[in-house]
């Protein structure tokens, strides 16, 4: 069995316990949400002697709030897209037209002539 030394599995250990630590005050996100909620009254209030003396105690070190999470990881977000498709298709079609073209040219005996005929597509934009 592969052995490591005592000091590396110590600095491993120390290296998770910390980063458990770190990442505690998200694991009660809506606990704390609501705390939060309850400190923003108390401090329309007016601090008191015992917050200011618990945020001295607190160590700078360590993270004092929450790691703030984007709506999706809240529990989603609802995007309401409204695309024009007419516009895309344009779009699309101009982006496409070159390549097309150039790629009908060399048929043309085949083809026969060809033109572009979306005029009517542009006039609604």
């Amino acid at each position: 069995m592969l052995q490591f030394p005592l000091f590396k599995r110590v600095v491993i250990w120390g290296l998770v316990v910390l980063g458990l630590v770190l990442a505690l005050p998200n694991a009660f996100y809506s606990r704390v949400e609501s705390h939060n909620d309850a400190v923003l009254e108390i401090e329309a209030l007016g601090a008191t002697p015992e917050r200011t003396e618990a945020e001295a105690a607190w160590p700078g070190f360590l993270p004092s709030g929450l790691v703030n999470l984007g709506l999706d990881l809240r529990g989603g977000a609802h995007l309401l897209a409204e695309v024009q498709v007419e516009d895309v298709y344009a779009d699309r079609m101009d982006a496409l037209w070159p390549e097309i073209r150039n790629a009908l040219r060399d048929e043309r005996d085949t083809v026969g002539t060809f033109r572009r005929q979306d005029e009517l597509c542009r006039s609604h934009r």
